[in-house]
């Protein structure tokens, strides 16, 4: 099974050196995740994390309530194509610290330089942090 990926902006760059009359087009790597950890360190938080589709109608969302000290994996999940599974990228994750603390959301693709496994996130009180990747 082969799968084409579509080329957009977003994936594209063009060489810096190239003429007017004949840009050269390079694919940038992906960049995502497949599955996050959060631990939450010192407070209490509720955790959002959203999955992509290929439609946007089709994205999952889970929802987890973590209490001080305690962590969790969101695993990686896959969406059927017809002839081949295509891996959910993790798209971000959003939360509050305690029940009424601050919202924070962190767009994963920005912590990632390629395809990881999975990146894990530790929030505190004070702030949401990546701690490894």
């Amino acid at each position: 099974p082969c799968a084409t990926q579509v080329l957009s902006e977003s994936n594209l760059a063009t060489s810096p050196h190239s003429s007017s009359s004949s840009q050269t087009i390079t694919m940038l790597p992906p960049k995502y995740t497949r599955s996050v950890t959060v631990t939450a360190e010192d407070t209490a938080i509720n955790i959002t994390v959203r999955y992509e589709a290929s439609k946007e109608e089709d994205e999952i969302v889970e929802v987890k309530e973590l209490r001080e000290g305690e962590s969790h994996t969101f695993e990686e999940k896959s969406e059927d194509m017809g002839s081949w599974q295509n891996v959910r990228k993790i798209l971000s994750i959003k939360g509050q610290i305690g029940e009424d603390g601050e919202v924070f959301e962190k767009v994963c693709e920005t912590d990632c330089e390629g395809v990881h496994s999975n990146l894990h996130y530790t929030v505190h009180k004070w702030g949401v942090y990546s701690t490894s990747r």
